[in-house]
């Protein structure tokens, strides 16, 4: 029994010396792998692109321009790539600032402010294209892991310039579509989709990650706003509350690399000598799109939001969010003296509806009936639909249903009867803002007129696609923070 325990501690010292010398070796090559110089191409490429990702596009470009004077003596391929750096860094400033918008081609240089996006994005595309070609045929005496490098990465800068070309026409497309009194949200969700579809894991190389990974935070919020407003427009509240979270949370990481850009300036430059860098108007953009959205869905979920907070916790939310729907119908009503305003949805053929807020998805409700099928979004004062006037309110709607789906007119009624005065108009085709009055009040009062044409236009969340365009009413980059102040608790 000694020699057999003797035999078996031995093994074990044996295995555990082996296991311990092995992994010595391993740590040690991993050491000597870690240690090993970095190639100063590699080096160069991944500062630029760290650049790129951090949205210092003028610094990334001049980086890469010196490099290219100073590395006269590489090879073609090396100073070729630079080249087409440059233009990228200068493609990627005017794509972010989104200074392409309602611009026409033409142009002498490369880089001009009459040149399309899709012009800057085809000539770079065409240089990469060189680039790809110069490194399947080195020259003699070059470093074949290097014409690899460059040639593998100049194939998938390629393919990100198409990703780029598409995206641009798709905001292209959603700037016009400001000028329309409705909006596809989710066709233009379905191109996105088919955009990522077709370029995921294209331009995938490790040097290329922040490249990457900003193209897929744009889209990934994008598409989030874009299916949110769908959602809302439907009065689905848990849809679009998850939505309108992701985006909020994906905006604010991606505006923390603005903020690593700052706090660098601040570190090279001592503070306050530099003037204050600011976000790109891409950026500020989304940010203003999804302050948007956040208002509309304040308004629309109101009631279930009312659930979650004080009646005073929740004014002083909904006084945050802009426009505050909730704050302007209230002092409407308090100048001019309405009886009510109410914000009705009809969901006639909605096979889902069940009501304010969440739902489990497997409860069962019978299919609403009668004036339930026309409930009160909103209603201001007290909260509750005026139901001696409810009747009337959907005769109207069913009446002059031709003229309200038209949302561009404002429909009045006075009914002898009950003595009172209705004011009608569609933000969108689902919801109908009404406005009560007791008495006569004349059909051209521009108050009135005036009070819903604005609130249906807001609704209707067209106008952040006119504010694309950089200097556009309401599109300035000063009217918008970095980081949204003051986030509701429900986002």
């Amino acid at each position: 029994m000694v020699v057999g325990g003797n035999v078996f501690a031995l093994n074990t010292f044996w295995i555990e010396t082996s296991y311990k010398n092995a992994l010595d070796i391993m740590t040690e090559a991993l050491r000597d792998e870690e240690l090993r110089p970095v190639p100063k191409e590699r080096a160069i490429l991944e500062s630029f692109f760290t650049q790129l990702g951090m949205f210092s596009f003028d610094r990334a470009k001049d980086y890469v321009e010196k490099e290219k004077d100073s590395s006269k003596s590489a090879g073609a391929i090396w100073a070729s790539l630079l080249a087409a750096l440059a233009h990228l860094a200068a493609a990627e400033k005017a794509y972010h600032n989104m200074t392409f918008l309602g611009q026409k081609l033409g142009g002498q240089s490369f880089f001009s402010r009459k040149d399309s996006i899709r012009t800057i994005y085809t000539s770079l595309h065409n240089e990469l294209k060189k680039v790809v070609s110069m490194g399947r045929h080195p020259p003699g005496g070059s470093s074949p892991y290097l014409e690899e490098l460059l040639s593998h990465l100049s194939e998938q800068l390629c393919h990100f310039t198409q990703a780029r070309m598409e995206i641009a026409d798709l905001y292209e497309k959603m700037h016009s579509l400001s000028s329309q009194k409705t909006v596809n949200s989710e066709e233009l969700v379905s191109t996105l989709e088919s955009i990522m579809q077709k370029y995921s894991s294209r331009f995938h190389h490790p040097i290329l990650s922040r490249l990457e990974g900003s193209f897929q935070v744009e889209v990934d919020v994008l598409t989030q706003l874009l299916r949110c407003q769908a959602q809302i427009s439907e009065w689905h509240f848990l849809p679009s509350l998850l939505n309108l979270h992701g985006a909020h949370s994906k905006l604010q990481a991606w505006g923390q690399a603005f903020e690593r850009q700052r706090e660098t300036r601040k570190h090279l430059f001592g503070g306050q000598s530099q003037r204050a860098a600011q976000p790109p108007h891409l950026y500020l953009w989304l940010q203003r799109l999804q302050g948007a959205l956040l208002a509309k869905f304040t308004f629309y979920f109101h009631e279930a939001l009312s659930r979650q907070a004080p009646p005073a916790e929740m004014k002083a939310l909904t006084a945050r969010t802009s426009p505050d729907y909730f704050g302007k119908l209230s002092a409407f009503i308090r100048k001019h003296d309405a009886s009510n305003v109410s914000l009705v949805f009809d969901n006639r053929g909605s096979e889902s509806f069940q009501g304010h807020g969440y739902h489990h998805p497997h409860s069962y409700r019978d299919a609403p009936k009668g004036m339930d099928q026309f409930p009160a979004v909103v209603s201001l004062p007290g909260g509750e639909r005026p139901l001696t006037h409810w009747p009337n309110v959907i005769m109207i709607m069913s009446d002059r249903a031709s003229e309200l789906n038209s949302l561009d007119k404002v429909m009045h009624f006075y009914d002898d009867k009950v003595q009172s005065t209705y004011f009608l108009a569609r933000p969108e085709p689902h919801f109908t803002l009404v406005v009560i009055f007791d008495g006569r009040k004349s059909e051209k009062d521009s108050h009135v007129v005036a009070f819903l044409q604005e609130i249906s236009t807001s609704l209707r969340n067209s106008k952040p696609f006119s504010t694309l365009k950089p200097g556009s009413k309401g599109g300035s980059a000063g009217q918008a923070q970095l980081l949204l102040p003051g986030r509701p608790s429900y986002i």
